[in-house]
């Protein structure tokens, strides 16, 4: 019997990391001056890229330390199933948690990302 619970909380701990590397990267990005600043597109775009970046790790982390490994076909089908689920919860908790930060700190430079 294969367990996919540790595939959910890995899912989870890659979201708040890459949730956190998106929170230095913004706030290392300078405010600039003027009337067309470019900084929150900066911003924004980091946000989303680092998003995107950490579904894919959570599913090729998933396959690699998981999948692959299993000689069962019954475990491979339970984990690939969990490993899809695990990146897509991955992505919707990390624009979930994305979108609550940049409400509450909404004039400051995470409030940039949406």
């Amino acid at each position: 019997m294969v367990s996919t619970l540790p595939i959910y909380i890995i899912s989870i701990v890659v979201c708040l990391v890459f949730l956190l590397i998106a929170a230095i990267v913004a706030n290392s990005i300078k405010f600039q001056g003027g009337s067309h600043p470019k900084d929150p597109a900066k911003r924004k775009a980091w946000f989303w890229i680092l998003g995107v970046i950490a579904t894919l790790f959570n599913l090729i982390f998933g396959l690699f330390s998981y999948y692959y490994p299993q000689g069962n076909n019954f475990a491979r089908a339970k984990l690939i199933n969990a490993i899809g689920i695990g990146s897509g919860i991955t992505f919707v908790l990390y624009i979930l948690l994305g979108f609550i930060l940049a409400k509450i700190f909404k004039h400051g430079k995470i409030g940039n990302w949406f």
